[in-house]
C-alpha cells in the first residue's frame, strides 16, 4: 500500500508536487494563525462587551441618581413653609399673605423643574387652597383634585416611586401618606413631579453604542426605537430570568439570537426605580472590525499560497527551464537557425549538455559558414553594380547635343554641358564610395537636369527646389536620386510634345526627409500603379534596375525607416517619394516643405 502511494506520488509531475510539498509544511502554520486569530476575537469580544457594560451602567446609574435626587427635593417640601401655611393657616391669611406665599412656592417648584431636563411640570394641590399651585402657565384646571386623586390611586396600583398614569410618568408625594393609614384624614397636599418621556427617550438616545435601549417595568415601557423588531423576541427569550429578578438588583450579559442576526443584550434591574433597563445591539457592531481583522487574516492566506507557488514555480524553472530552453534551440536547429548556441559555464548536468549542444551547432555552422559568406559577398556586388547601372544612351545623346552646339557655334551653351557633363561622370566613377552626402547627390542631379534641361528646352521646364538648410551633411546610399529623374524624363515625359512639367522638391516630417520628383505625364494606370506597388513591396526575384532597385538598396540601408513610395501627382502625371530617417528633426520646427 505504502509502495503503491508512493509511485502514484512520484508520477505527479515536478510543479504540483513543490506545491503540495510546501503547502503541506504551511498547512499548520496557517492552522495555528488561525487558532490565534478566533481566540483573538473572542478576548475582543469580551472585553469590547464588558466596556459596553460598564459604560450603560454608567449612564443607568446617573439616571437612577438624578430621579434619586428628584424624589428627595419632592421629599423636602414637606417641611417647606410656605406650603405649611398654605394647608394649615389658610383661615387665618390673608390675601396678601396667601398670594405670597403662592409665589414664593412657585419659585421653588419653578427652581426645581429647571434644576432637571427629566422633570416636565410639577404640580402641588392644596386641599384648604381647593387649587393647585403648578409649574406650568396653563389656566387652573377645574378637574385638578380629580386627576390629583388619581395618580394618588395609580401610585397604589402601579407601583412606587415611578407612577404612571395616562402616559405620563409622575413622582407622587403626599401628605399625610394615605397609603400608609387609609383610615387617616385627606391629605393635606397631593405633590406630582409629572417625567418627561422625551427626556428619557433622549438619555437612552444618548448612550455612547449604538444599539436598542428599553427603560421598563411592569406597567410601562421607555424605549429609543432604535431596532426596535428584535426586541419582543429578546424579551421573550429572557422573559424567565427577568421575572426571577423582579424586585432586586441585577446585572447581566447574554447573547440572543434573533432569526439570522445575533444580538449582545445588557441588562440591569434598579431596586430603587423598581424599573429594569434592557440594552441590546447586533454583534456585528463589536465584530464589524474583526471581521475585518479576518478578511486581512484570509488575504494574508491567499498571499501566502501565491507566494508558495510563486516559490515553487522558482524551483521548478532551475529545472524544468534550461530542458526547455535546450528543446527550444533542437526546435531552431531544425528550422535552420544555426545561432542557436549555447555556452554555458555551468558545471552541472545541464552545463555538459549544454556544451554538447554547442559544439555540435559550432561544427554545423563551420560547414554552411562559407557559402552564407559567399552568398553575403555576392549581394555586396550586386550592390555597387546596381549603382554603376546608368542608361548608355544619356552619353551618347549628351554627345549628339555637345555636337550640335559646337557646330552651331553656341559656345557659351556648349561650355555649360560640358562642364556638367564632366561633374556627371565624375561622380559616377567613384567606385570606392558605396554612400555621400546629400548635398552631393543633389549637386549630380542637378548637373543631370541642367543637360537635360537643354536638350528639352523647347518641351520640358523643369522646377528644382534648392536643399533645406541643415541636411547637406547627411550620408545617403550613392545615385538614389538621380534614377528617378531620369525616369521621369524618359517614362513620365518621354511622349510630351509642348509644355512638360517636372517638379523636384522637398519636404520635411517629424521622422522623415522625402525627396519628391513629380511630372505631368500621363501617370499610371491604377492597374500599372497596383502592380508597381507590388513590385516595391515584395521584391520580386531578377528585377534589379528602376524604382525596385533603389527601394531594395533604402531597405538594405534603413530598413523600415527608409524606403521609396508612388502615387497620383497633383498635376496629373506620377509622383515618386524617397524618404529616409530625419534623425535632425526638432519637435519644435514647424514641418518644411519645397514651394
Amino acid at each position: 500500500m505504502y509502495m503503491w502511494k508512493k509511485m502514484k506520488f512520484g508520477n505527479i509531475p515536478i510543479f504540483p508536487k513543490l506545491i503540495i510539498t510546501f503547502l503541506v509544511i504551511m498547512m499548520p502554520l496557517f492552522a495555528l494563525s488561525l487558532t490565534l486569530n478566533e481566540l483573538g476575537k473572542q478576548e475582543v469580544k469580551n472585553q469590547i462587551s464588558n466596556s459596553t457594560s460598564t459604560t450603560i451602567h454608567y449612564y443607568f446609574m446617573s439616571l437612577e441618581k438624578e430621579l434619586e435626587r428628584i424624589s428627595r427635593a419632592q421629599q423636602e417640601f414637606i417641611n417647606d413653609e410656605d406650603l405649611m401655611q398654605l394647608s394649615y393657616q389658610m383661615p387665618i391669611m390673608t390675601d396678601y399673605m396667601r398670594t405670597k406665599a403662592i409665589n414664593n412656592l412657585k419659585m421653588k417648584l419653578t427652581a426645581l423643574k429647571d434644576s432637571s431636563v427629566y422633570v416636565k411640570d410639577i404640580s402641588i394641590y392644596i386641599d384648604s387652597l381647593g387649587s393647585a399651585v403648578s409649574t406650568s402657565n396653563a389656566p387652573n384646571n377645574p378637574n385638578v383634585k380629580k386627576e390629583a386623586e388619581e395618580i394618588v390611586e395609580a401610585t397604589s396600583s402601579s407601583g412606587f416611586p415611578l407612577t404612571f398614569w395616562k402616559d405620563r410618568l409622575y413622582l407622587n408625594l403626599t401628605y399625610p401618606n394615605i397609603l400608609i393609614n387609609r383610615d387617616s384624614k385627606p391629605p393635606q397636599f397631593i405633590q406630582n413631579i409629572e417625567l418627561s418621556v422625551d427626556a428619557l427617550r433622549n438619555a437612552l438616545n444618548a448612550f455612547p453604542q449604538e444599539g436598542g435601549a428599553i427603560l421598563f417595568n411592569e406597567n410601562w415601557t421607555v424605549a429609543n426605537d432604535k431596532y426596535p423588531e428584535p426586541v419582543a423576541e429578546i424579551r421573550k427569550q429572557l422573559g424567565k430570568q427577568l421575572e426571577s429578578e423582579i424586585g432586586q438588583a441585577a446585572v447581566f450579559t447574554k447573547q440572543v439570537s434573533v432569526g439570522k442576526e445575533k444580538y449582545v443584550v445588557i441588562y440591569e434591574k434598579s431596586a430603587f426605580l423598581e424599573a429594569a433597563l434592557l440594552f441590546y445591539f447586533p454583534e456585528n457592531i463589536i465584530l464589524g472590525q474583526l471581521k475585518t481583522y479576518g478578511t486581512w487574516f484570509w488575504l494574508l492566506v491567499c498571499c501566502s499560497i501565491v507566494i508558495v507557488i510563486l516559490f515553487s514555480y522558482g524551483i521548478y524553472l532551475l529545472i524544468h527551464r534550461p530542458l526547455q530552453i535546450l528543446i527550444k534551440r533542437f526546435r531552431n536547429v531544425e528550422e535552420g537557425n544555426f545561432n542557436a548556441a549555447l555556452p554555458s559555464i555551468r558545471q552541472d548536468e545541464f552545463g555538459y549538455i549544454f556544451n554538447r549542444f554547442d559544439r555540435t551547432v559550432q561544427s554545423l555552422k563551420t560547414l554552411i559558414d562559407e557559402l552564407y559568406v559567399q552568398k553575403i559577398r555576392l549581394q555586396q556586388s550586386e550592390l555597387k553594380q546596381l549603382q554603376m547601372q546608368i542608361t548608355p544612351h544619356f552619353l551618347y545623346n549628351s554627345f549628339f547635343i555637345l555636337h550640335r552646339l559646337i557646330k552651331n557655334d553656341e559656345n557659351e551653351t556648349a561650355e555649360k554641358v560640358s562642364k556638367n557633363l564632366g561633374d556627371y561622370f565624375q561622380f559616377i566613377t567613384r567606385n570606392g564610395l558605396e554612400e555621400v552626402s546629400i548635398e552631393n547627390e543633389v549637386n549630380h542631379v542637378r548637373s543631370y537636369v541642367e543637360i537635360q534641361n537643354i536638350r528639352f528646352s523647347n518641351r520640358i521646364t523643369t522646377d528644382f527646389q534648392p536643399l533645406p538648410a541643415g541636411f547637406q551633411d547627411i550620408m545617403i546610399p550613392r545615385l538614389i536620386f538621380q534614377p528617378l529623374v531620369e525616369n521621369a524624363y524618359e517614362h513620365g515625359l518621354g511622349d510630351v510634345v509642348a509644355e512638360g512639367r517636372l517638379h523636384i522638391g522637398y519636404e520635411i516630417a517629424e521622422d522623415k526627409l522625402y525627396f519628391s520628383v513629380e511630372d505631368n505625364g500621363a501617370g499610371l494606370t491604377e492597374e500599372q500603379l497596383a502592380d508597381m506597388r507590388r513590385k516595391l513591396a515584395f521584391d520580386e526575384e531578377g528585377e534589379t534596375t528602376g524604382l525596385v532597385n533603389i527601394q531594395r538598396r533604402l531597405k538594405l540601408k534603413y530598413g523600415e525607416r527608409g524606403g521609396l513610395e508612388v502615387m497620383p501627382g497633383a498635376m496629373g502625371g506620377l509622383l515618386v517619394r524617397i524618404y529616409i530617417p530625419n534623425d535632425k528633426h526638432d519637435k519644435n520646427d514647424k514641418p518644411y516643405k519645397g514651394e
